[in-house]
């Protein structure tokens, strides 16, 4: 079996579909499917991966991490998996893309449309509906997850997974892409893996010479995506 090169693709997150899944709580066929289309069924993935197979198995990069959080945020929405196709489709042709829901393109839904924020010439912001290419105003529309990713050069570079967790981050630079605590960038399993060893949070700091906030941010972090229920 031919080896991997990681040194390759170190740049760009490493992930399983269950660790996909388990950030988004979300069931991992579901993830899966997105990734690699329905097994009972002519319909291809919605996502076009990052990451070739490694032995066999499916692996996703950042990119791929934050197109699934749209696609998991756009369904709970209420749109269906053929609909969200449709749109990415046309967003990869629109911009040239492979991942036009990791692209700082500040998309809403208001539970019956896709918009995408756009500029006109005059510098005005307006939003385009996705399904018809027609321009409109909506007075409400659902809160975004954009204000949880950082955008460098229009594409996503970091992600704070949980909102209430703002010290938790995934950078694919870092770490393969998993989360970590911020300014100290250990991963938070390694922190919540020393806590649960030594019995106690002070202990836990004390051995990674950290400070008691870094930990109890890694356990509060962990505890709570290792406890959610997936959809």
């Amino acid at each position: 079996m031919q080896e991997t090169d990681w040194s390759s693709i170190a740049d760009q997150g490493l992930y399983t579909v269950p660790m996909v899944a388990r950030i988004l709580a979300a069931k991992p066929g579901k993830v899966k499917s997105w990734v690699e289309g329905y097994g009972n069924s002519d319909a291809s993935p919605i996502l076009i991966r990052q990451l070739p197979q490694v032995g066999g198995k499916t692996v996703l990069g950042f990119l791929d991490l934050i197109e699934s959080a749209f696609i998991r945020h756009f369904r709970e929405a209420g749109f269906s998996p053929q609909t969200i196709r449709k749109v990415a489709l046309k967003l990869r042709d629109r911009h040239g893309v492979d991942h036009p829901f990791a692209m700082d393109k500040r998309f809403r839904a208001n539970g019956k449309h896709i918009f995408e924020e756009v500029a006109t010439d005059e510098g005005e912001k307006r939003l385009v509906n996705l399904m018809n290419d027609n321009f409109e105003i909506v007075p409400a529309v659902e809160p975004s997850l954009f204000d949880q990713v950082f955008y460098v050069e229009d594409i996503a570079r970091s992600w704070h997974p949980l909102r209430n967790h703002p010290n938790v981050v995934m950078d694919p630079k870092i770490s393969f892409g998993r989360p970590v605590v911020k300014n100290i960038w250990i991963p938070t399993e390694t922190l919540f893996a020393s806590y649960q060893a030594e019995g106690d949070v002070e202990t836990a700091a004390e051995e990674f010479g950290v400070s008691r906030r870094n930990v109890e941010d890694a356990v509060s972090f962990e505890q709570d995506i290792r406890t959610r229920t997936l959809h």
